[in-house]
């Protein structure tokens, strides 16, 4: 790699990791200018020392062409990334005393572009009595040792190079990264310093490639003082890096800083723009490539990253930062077996790379052999001991593998070595919001900010930070809720309650139980809690867990805080607290699919009819996930419908390991996972599979499973495969129906029936045509027609799900008493053969509803409740039906599962009062009475409720001790209802409480 390029690149590098694994990508829009305009120069520069002839390009800069015999001919050609001729003419030149020197530093350049490193030392080896007074010869040296890890004898070079040419800002530049290559960072910051009296010559004004080494010194001198990005940014930005190409309009050198100066700066889009521009000027750009690689692995488009990378390779197949970025493809895509043979490649040339070194060592880590990443992390050390950059990288993977403990040691050894870095410091502050550590995260999220106020993350953490300082807080045994105060403060004490209800039972199911307390906190809006779980502004669930952690956004029943709609609370927290439990058991080693598949298996609305239909399809298609590919279902999914099915199939997953092996099996994987197995080793030493022995088996059984639901578990026949089975066999009634079956799926419902009608005509009760028959018959509204065919199909096929369908359909649509009748028939029959299809529960529920007889609408809407757990209408008939039946605990019940989906709904918890207190049940009576104060703090008859009711709890308390305490809170509710309304209920109630507390 070019050590001219080098310093940003790496530092774009570790940004990038940051984005990647911290889940702190930034989706601002990009602006090039930051803050103020740049200045213009009033004039168009002379040609700079090392600057090329300033005519256009052609437009198409990669066209060989015969070899230049001139200098100019050669940098020409170079620039265009005509890199074959360039390097054909420049070794003619080396050849002639006259041009010897710069042909040989312009051959240099050129082989390392090319990725041939040690011929391009060489090449300046061969002129070096010549050049040892030629500060650019010094500097093409420096660059050339530098690529191949001699860093001592590149700054060597450097400093001749200085010595040389004073005041250089090029040598200038050089210089101070190579010493902060090899950990010299205050002596690099004193070389910076030197580039205030260049600026004061005032002579790199008509100079683009002093005008951009100055702007590249000013970013890193003011990175290491560690002053705020704001200060300085628009000014490096606009008055140097633009700058310099508005100098020289062919120089892509420009453009390429710029892009990934804008990388730094966390400006994807700006950036892209930029490496975009340079490769139009040469689009033999390798590093042009990495960088707009580094863009697209910045939003997880690893195969365009990849492509990309591929790109610079097929220029420079040594480039070391596009191997790199395979390798953090690899490492991103949990392909970790895929990176040590990509970074070999890099420390095979330059055994003291330290981004390489320290990919190598995050790779190791993250595979759970620490022998193995140790000794790169030693090697690193050699080459820079004081490198915070190696801790921040590794610290990063750490953070994205959860080991939060290890990545918290990394981040503060970064810090501690560069406090003037944002980078480990808003790393380690997201970590500590993963952990709950919210007090140690505002405080080094603060002094992130006030190095790198850009980071549009760190400013959404601190800000929902300073929101939940004003949360009210609930302490169990073994939870911390917070809600806020305003909206939410009605579901503290039943999150509360409902948490620690299910805590037993989930910890039994995973035989295991977090050291520490689970933190809940309930954001407001989908904003809030998106920034609270990853610093975004965005991201489209309702739940998370971190680990200790539990991100919720509040239900929102009616549309006002989030465009996801509402849901059910408690599904959400039993789901999340599984995570929570599942990945404390193994050290935060749980594959992702696994954990989903333990928490999905928990819900009680698991086997939704949504659930149903998405594994029906992926077994007719073949679309179910291989295991190996499962995580990435949820991680990047690739069709519309695969984060569904990954949740889904996840589960059904679980499920038949625990059918198959027993549950003892969900045990022996979490310790498997929790000892640090892979998941291949997992499945062959507990499951006896391999991976792709598995998905064999466990497709044959989801077959079995879809049948067994009622469902064809084949796709429809393709219309021309079905058409050519029927001219080839034109008296056989199978071929004639399955074309009756293909065209009515294709929505040829002529052709449909005909060729059903084709069938029946060489087998008269053949199953297959009826089917398709009938059900034409029932959409063209011939419902007698469909009636008398459905009759003949459920006489040939006593199993037919179609048959009771259709008659249930007409007689629907009949609507007269006595095919109500027959319809209730048929749905009862559809039910038994259908049992997970919800059609038929709906059309009973209603018809028993509507015919008076709610005791047989309750099975059927309690299985609908069951199976769509995120609208409480179902929950709430079943409540009113227990109700009006008497059955006051099964009402209590089922109103409480109406609360777990609309919280705020008044009418239930006064339902809920009346129902506690008429058994006698006055604490539970008292609950739903303040939360209906909660809801409704100016309501005088809310409080007056509830004052009635805790004096009827004080009534029945007796002796017990703190009995009193009821009497002064229902007095408290009593005048706080008179001091609202002084209504005569109101007055009434407050007499009588005030009368008990007098005697």
């Amino acid at each position: 790699m070019n050590v001219k390029h080098r310093t940003p690149q790496a530092a774009a590098l570790v940004l990038l990791a940051a984005l990647l694994v911290s889940g702190a990508g930034v989706r601002a829009e990009d602006l090039v200018v930051l803050n103020e305009p740049a200045s213009q120069p009033a004039t168009r520069p002379a040609a700079a020392p090392t600057s090329r002839p300033t005519t256009q390009p052609t437009s198409q800069p990669t066209t060989q062409c015969a070899s230049p015999d001139t200098l100019e001919g050669c940098d020409d050609a170079f620039r265009r990334g005509q890199y074959e001729p360039a390097l054909c003419g420049y070794r003619k030149l080396v050849e002639s005393p006259a041009s010897a020197v710069p042909a040989a530093i312009g051959l240099s350049r050129a082989l390392r572009m090319t990725g041939e490193y040690e011929d391009a030392r060489d090449a300046l080896l061969r002129v070096e009595e010549q050049a040892k007074g030629d500060p650019q010869w010094h500097v093409a040296m420096a660059d050339a040792l530098a690529v191949v890890g001699q860093y001592d004898d590149a700054l060597a070079h450097a400093v001749q190079a200085a010595e040389l040419r004073p005041l250089w800002a090029t040598a200038i530049l050089l210089r101070g990264r190579l010493l902060e290559t090899v950990g010299r960072k205050d002596d690099a910051l004193a070389v910076y310093r030197e580039v205030a009296d260049v600026i004061d010559r005032g002579a790199y004004l008509k100079d683009a490639s002093e005008t951009l080494a100055i702007g590249q010194i000013m970013d890193r001198e003011a990175q290491l003082k560690g002053r705020k990005a704001s200060q300085s940014a628009d000014n490096i930005l606009n008055n140097y890096l633009v700058a310099a190409y508005r100098l020289d309009g062919r120089m892509w050198e420009a453009h390429l800083a710029t892009g990934f100066f804008a990388l730094s700066k966390h400006r994807p889009k700006t950036a892209a723009d930029e490496f975009q521009k340079a490769l139009a000027l040469n689009a033999n750009l390798p590093d042009a490539h990495v960088g707009l690689g580094m863009v697209q692995l910045s939003g997880w488009n690893f195969e365009a990253g990849i492509a990309a990378a591929d790109k610079a390779l097929a220029v420079n197949p040594r480039h070391a930062d596009a191997l790199l970025l395979k390798a953090v493809c690899s490492m991103q895509w949990r392909k970790y077996e895929e990176v040590p043979p990509l970074v070999e490649q890099v420390l095979a040339f330059n055994p003291h790379h330290l981004e390489a070194l320290a990919t190598m060592a995050a790779a190791y880590t993250r595979m759970y052999a620490p022998d193995k990443a140790q000794p790169f992390l030693d090697r690193a050390e050699a080459v820079c001991p004081h490198s915070a950059d190696l801790y921040d990288i590794l610290g990063q993977w750490l953070s994205a593998g959860r080991q939060f403990e290890e990545a918290e040691a990394c981040f503060l050894k970064a810090v501690e070595r560069a406090p003037e870095n944002a980078s480990p410091l808003a790393s380690l502050g997201a970590l500590y919001m993963q952990t709950g550590e919210e007090d140690e995260a505002r405080t080094v999220l603060q002094r992130a900010h006030e190095l790198d106020d850009f980071r549009a993350d760190v400013i959404n953490y601190l800000n929902v930070l300073a929101k939940l300082d004003d949360f009210a807080v609930r302490e169990t045994e073994h939870f911390i809720i917070k809600v806020e105060p305003k909206r939410d403060a009605v579901l503290l004490d039943q999150v509360a309650e409902y948490m620690e209800e299910i805590h037993e039972q989930i910890a039994l199911d995973y035989s295991h139980e977090p050291d520490e307390k689970t933190i809940i906190e309930i954001l407001p809006t989908q904003t809030q809690f998106s920034a609270r779980l990853s610093g975004r502004g965005w991201i489209p669930t309702v739940g998370a867990c971190t680990g200790r952690v539990i991100a919720l956004a509040a239900p929102d029943p009616i549309g006002e805080r989030t465009p996801l709609g509402t849901h059910n609370w408690a599904v959400v927290l039993r789901h999340e607290y599984t995570h929570a439990v599942t990945l404390s058991a193994t050290r935060n080693r749980i594959p992702h699919w696994f954990t989903e598949a333990c928490a999905v298996w928990q819900q009680p609305d698991k086997r939704s009819y949504q659930n149903i239909s998405v594994l029906v399809n992926a077994v007719r298609t073949d679309h179910l996930f291989k295991v190996k590919d499962l995580d990435w279902g949820f991680i990047r999914p690739k069709r519309p419908g695969d984060r569904h099915l990954a949740y889904a199939q996840s589960e059904w997953i679980l499920e038949y390991l625990i059918s198959t092996q027993g549950y003892g099996v969900v045990t022996r994987m979490l310790e498997g996972f929790r000892d640090g197995r892979t998941q291949p080793q997992v499945f062959e030493t507990i499951l006896g599979h391999t991976e792709e022995e598995f998905d064999t088996v466990f497709a044959a059984w989801a077959r079995t499973q879809v049948e067994s639901w009622g469902f064809q578990p084949d796709p429809p026949p393709k219309v021309s495969d079905a058409q050519k089975l029927a001219k080839d066999a034109p008296d056989d009634p199978n071929a004639h129906a399955e074309l009756a079956i293909a065209y009515y799926y294709a929505r040829n419902l002529a052709a449909a029936e005909a060729s059903a009608r084709k069938a029946l005509e060489l087998a008269e009760e053949h199953p297959k045509a009826l089917a398709v028959l009938a059900t034409v018959q029932q959409g063209q509204k011939k419902h007698d027609d469909a009636i008398a065919t459905a009759l003949r199909l459920e006489a040939a096929n006593p199993e037919s799900t179609t048959a009771p369908r259709v008659l249930a359909q007409c007689y629907l649509e009949k609507k007269d008493p006595e095919s109500y009748a027959r319809a209730i028939a048929a749905l009862e029959l559809l039910k038994q053969r259908l049992p997970m299809e919800q059609y038929a529960y709906e059309q009973l529920a209603m018809l028993y509803t509507r015919f008076g007889a709610p005791e047989k609408a309750l099975p059927n809407l309690i299985h609908l409740h069951r199976h769509t757990m995120n609208d409480p209408k179902y929950a709430k008939q079943v409540a009113e039906i227990f109700r009006s039946l008497g059955q006051d605990d099964l009402a209590c019940k089922y109103y409480r599962e109406v609360l777990y989906i609309n919280p705020y709904d008044a009418s239930v918890y006064d339902a809920l009062a009346a129902l506690y207190r008429r058994q006698r049940q006055y604490p539970p009576a008292v609950s739903a009475m303040r939360s209906l104060t909660l809801l409704s703090p100016d309501s005088s008859d809310a409080w007056s409720k509830y004052a009635i009711i805790q004096y009827h709890a004080w009534k029945a308390e007796g002796d017990a001790d703190g009995k009193d305490d009821a009497l002064v809170q229902a007095h408290a509710a009593a005048a706080k209802a008179v001091q609202l309304d002084a209504s005569p209920q109101a007055q009434r109630v407050l007499q009588i409480i005030e009368a008990a507390m007098a005697d």
